[in-house]
């Protein structure tokens, strides 16, 4: 490719992107539209019941499913057509057990969705081979023989994270009442996933949410774990019909070693990215950063929650930190990356406010924040997660 084409591709302006972020208090899927430095609404949905959250897209058959928690009524999942303009339409609503809060597919084609309910202590499964009618395939309920470590927030299990393994046979499953990550084994042919195996974590950690990072022939798990504030990381060894092993190679506090949090803190999200070079992780209830107020009116600047970016060893798995960075405000329950890694979309739910930042995919460094938008209303309750259309 010539220069001179090289740059003239560089010199095209970027096609807009859609980004869609759920609230809790406007009980919403919010559509927007990134084109430059501007993001703005495209539209709005509400049937996704009265306390959306979690998104999975398969981006292949245009659809987006959408979790219900339910806290105030009935729980659901609502699943989506989604379109180059941003307008979501609605293919269908299942009622669900309450407090669905992750999900992912897998199966062949991705017929089927995985979901982990935190309230109610439950692993179930879905068809989505039509998602103009999900099903029920199979729902697993777990208890605790008595309190775990931290008795007030363990009482009970409490699944919280669902993801699929590089290999497309296990699904892990972090239980931040049960100090566990249950892992299950899938097969195409089954309704049901089968558990196999457990992987104990350190007594009252809470895992809350966990990432795989593949690096040439090896294979890492990060868990971020929500009680103690902690990343866990471990080295996966996967065996010819058996489930994999699990070893733990560290546990480091969520800013890295050395640092700690104030009282209150709670982990929140972690992503690997799409180079499985770096892991980014997010910490509520710090406040630790001062960054330039987004809004006119008021004081000159306010206070943020930090990310933080660590580099991954590519052969041992361990973490080494380059990066604390504001998350563009308070409360980052969720944020994650486009595809290419150039940007990080952060759902501010304490300040009702989308961020969107640029990366640099060679350091993992964040950047300038690119644009921003309102979504949510009310104290406390603005978006609780963000995911590009991609």
């Amino acid at each position: 490719m010539s220069k001179k084409l090289i740059a003239f591709l560089l010199a095209l302006p970027a096609s807009a992107e859609i980004i869609y972020a759920t609230s809790y208090n406007d009980h919403t899927v919010t559509s927007l539209k990134l084109d430059g430095s501007s993001l703005t609404r495209v539209s709005q949905n509400l049937d996704c019941g009265s306390e959306p959250t979690w998104l999975t897209l398969d981006k292949s058959k245009s659809v987006l499913y959408c979790l219900n928690e339910g806290w105030g009524g009935s729980s659901s999942i609502t699943s989506y057509r989604t379109s180059a303009s941003g307008t979501l339409e609605t293919l269908d609503v299942l009622s669900v057990l309450k407090s669905p809060v992750a999900s992912t597919l897998f199966g062949a084609n991705n017929t089927k969705l995985a979901v982990a309910h935190y309230d109610t202590s439950a692993f179930s499964t879905f068809s989505v081979a039509d998602p103009t009618n999900l099903s029920l395939l199979d729902q697993q309920t777990y208890q605790l023989t008595a309190p775990g470590t931290v008795p007030e927030r363990q009482d009970a299990p409490h699944l919280h994270d669902a993801i699929l393994d590089p290999s497309k046979k296990f699904i892990l499953v972090p239980d931040l009442g049960a100090d566990l990550i249950r892992v299950f084994q899938v097969d195409d042919g089954a309704a049901a996933a089968t558990a196999v195996t457990s992987i104990p974590t350190i007594a009252g950690s809470g895992p809350r949410h966990v990432a795989f990072a593949k690096a040439g022939r090896k294979t890492f798990l990060y868990s971020f774990n929500e009680l103690s504030n902690t990343i866990s990381g471990y080295t996966v060894t996967y065996k010819r019909d058996a489930a994999p092993e699990f070893t733990r190679i560290f546990n480091i506090p969520s800013g890295g070693p050395g640092t700690t949090v104030p009282a209150g803190t709670k982990a929140a999200e972690i992503e690997v990215s799409p180079d499985q070079r770096f892991v980014i992780v997010s910490s509520r209830g710090e406040n630790s950063l001062e960054i330039q107020n987004f809004d006119t009116d008021g004081p000159s600047t306010i206070k943020s929650d930090p990310l933080h970016t660590f580099a991954i060893n590519q052969q041992t798995g361990a973490l080494t930190h380059v990066q604390t960075a504001p998350a563009g405000g308070r409360n980052p329950r969720g944020f994650s990356l486009n595809k290419a890694g150039t940007k990080l979309v952060s759902a501010l739910q304490d300040d009702n406010r989308v961020v969107v930042y640029e990366r640099d995919v060679r350091t993992g460094k964040l950047g300038k924040v690119l644009a921003y938008a309102s979504v949510g209303s009310g104290p406390n309750n603005g978006p609780n997660y963000a995911l590009f259309d991609e």
